[in-house]
């Protein structure tokens, strides 16, 4: 069953991104989409199993996509979250739910232990061609009183091709870092590269225009 959330909005001109929440079944990652997108900023005690996924927006006003100082209004950004389920008897359905991924948000439960080396089968599962460190986030979420106090000592370091990534110490009822914000920096990063990617093959047509007039008119 695939619940979906979904805000209507009357600016053609946002901005859309599509970025998928993974990890182990019971980490919270639905309680971080809630988070996210407004729905909900109180925590649960309440598991709810995910079954296969939900859809979930967010509207992202002021975004800098100029590399530096702020100018004007911003961008704003339509970002549709997909809570995956961690359960892998759903892996029929991965196909259609990475299908043009701009990014991705893997979460873990630093509380168990080695957990972390779990998100290397969510990375090859779903990771497409072309994604770099820039598309992923990565959450080390506490849903219940630490065991250790939040912090770098708390956060066990990643291994294989998220070994580049140092994870977010996340909780919406215990001290957090700010999550929210690096979701919004998250995003802008996403919309930058795609921007780029845009202008170098515009870029390149062109160049290709050119080269094909110059080799006709030098044929002549």
């Amino acid at each position: 069953q695939f619940l979906y959330f979904i805000g209507v909005s009357s600016m053609s001109r946002d901005e859309r991104v599509k970025v998928l929440v993974l990890g182990p079944s019971k980490v919270g990652k639905s309680s971080v989409a809630d988070f996210l997108s407004g729905t909900r900023d109180m925590p649960t005690t309440e598991y709810k199993e995910t079954c296969p996924l939900r859809i979930l927006e967010v509207f992202l006003e002021g975004l800098n996509l100029s590399g530096g100082r702020r100018v004007g209004r911003g961008t704003r950004a339509q970002v549709e979250l997909w809570d995956c389920s961690g359960s892998t008897r759903f892996q029929g359905c991965w196909p259609a739910m990475k299908s043009k991924a701009d990014g991705i948000i893997f979460v873990f439960n630093p509380e168990v232990q080695g957990q972390e080396r779990e998100l290397e089968f969510w990375h090859k599962s779903f990771v497409g061609e072309g994604m770099t460190a820039d598309n992923f986030l990565v959450f080390a979420h506490h849903s219940s009183a630490p065991d250790r106090a939040i912090g770098d000592g708390a956060r066990p370091p990643l291994s294989g091709p998220l070994a580049s990534l140092k994870p977010l110490e996340t909780s919406l009822d215990f001290q957090s870092d700010d999550f929210k914000t690096a979701f919004e920096r998250f995003v802008e990063k996403i919309l930058i590269a795609r921007r780029e990617a845009e202008e170098n093959a515009t870029l390149t047509n062109k160049n290709d225009v050119m080269a094909g007039a110059i080799a006709i008119g030098q044929s002549h």
